[in-house]
């Protein structure tokens, strides 16, 4: 796939009008913070726009998102952030069922190439590190509240900075965010995404590792949430983000997998990887992907312990193959 430089991005970007921003369903810290920073960064170029997405924005990102306000207006053309596929958009495609996207800003590696134009680099952390790069390659100033986004966003897609996505220009990146914006609240953020949970959270959580399933040789270990459990305990949706790195915290293993149910029936899966396994292609056996160490896909019918058993042999059957 033709990836776009930051220089041929950019051109793209200053020639639209009426922009509306897709980020994926479930969004996390890096599909928020991108699409919050290209919002601004248009608004800047005297450009409307507005950002779509098919579920509620977790109040944890409330510091990207406070004093953030769209205009109404009917989009004349689309742009993506941090979606590999269409199908990521959940029900934005009933919302826009014709809508071509012009741009697609992405690191996935499994991107489907659905956009008109891409401007895509598998190797980066995040979609925010593309916009950082966007950034400065056009040396285009940063603002205050841009920054917050784009440290946010690869804060989080990088695990606070313990994956192994997390490289030299990663780092180059948050280096110079901070030498620019040195007052930002990093502890409290870094607090705020990884750290605070609500009390029916832990009970949530010890309750999914005493039910945690195994594979005979431990390489394998899954978590069931049944939707019945976050009603029992008062635990929102948006407080279950982060649980796919849970059973991840077991010595031995290498592939962790959260099985999260709907209130619909289905079935979100996330994946994470240890040192060598690939996660993006077991998730694609599902008709999902993502990346090497951090992986999802969706699963619309079957009973869960049929749907579980069924994801913990694939997954131990490629890991061993």
């Amino acid at each position: 796939m033709r990836t776009l430089t930051a220089g041929e991005a950019l051109t793209i970007l200053r020639g639209l009008q009426d922009v509306c921003i897709l980020i994926h369903r479930s969004p996390d810290g890096d599909c928020i913070g991108s699409g919050y920073a290209l919002h601004l960064l248009l608004k800047s170029f005297g450009i409307r726009s507005k950002v779509a997405c098919a579920d509620t924005i977790p109040a944890m990102y409330a510091a990207l998102t406070d004093g953030v306000e769209f205009e109404e207006f009917e989009p004349r053309c689309f742009v993506a952030v941090d979606v590999a596929d269409r199908g990521l958009l959940g029900t934005l495609n009933e919302q826009y069922p014709d809508c071509e996207v012009k741009l697609c800003i992405d690191h996935h590696i499994s991107n489907a190439g659905y956009a008109e134009q891409n401007y895509w680099n598998p190797d980066a952390s995040a979609a925010c590190e593309l916009m950082f790069t966007l950034l400065r390659d056009n040396e285009i100033p940063m603002t205050e509240q841009i920054a917050r986004c784009l440290y946010v966003g690869i804060a989080t897609d990088t695990g606070c900075f313990k994956f192994d996505n997390a490289k030299a220009d990663t780092f180059a990146a948050i280096a110079e965010i901070k030498r620019q914006y040195p007052n930002l609240p990093y502890a409290r953020l870094n607090r705020e995404l990884f750290d605070l949970k609500s009390r029916g959270r832990l009970v949530l959580d010890a309750r999914l590792m005493e039910n945690v399933q195994m594979s005979a040789d431990g390489k394998v270990a899954l978590i069931y949430l049944p939707y019945a459990w976050m009603t029992e305990l008062g635990v929102t949706k948006d407080e279950t983000d982060g649980l796919a790195n849970l059973p991840m915290q077991i010595l031995g293993v290498e592939v962790a997998i959260t099985v999260k149910q709907q209130e619909t029936g289905e079935y979100r899966v996330s994946m994470r990887g240890g040192d060598y396994a690939d996660v993006s292609a077991i998730c694609q056996r599902f008709g999902g992907g993502g990346h090497v160490k951090a992986g999802g896909c969706s699963i619309y019918d079957g009973e869960p312990q049929e749907v579980c058993k069924m994801l913990m042999d694939v997954a131990s059957a490629m890991l061993n193959a």
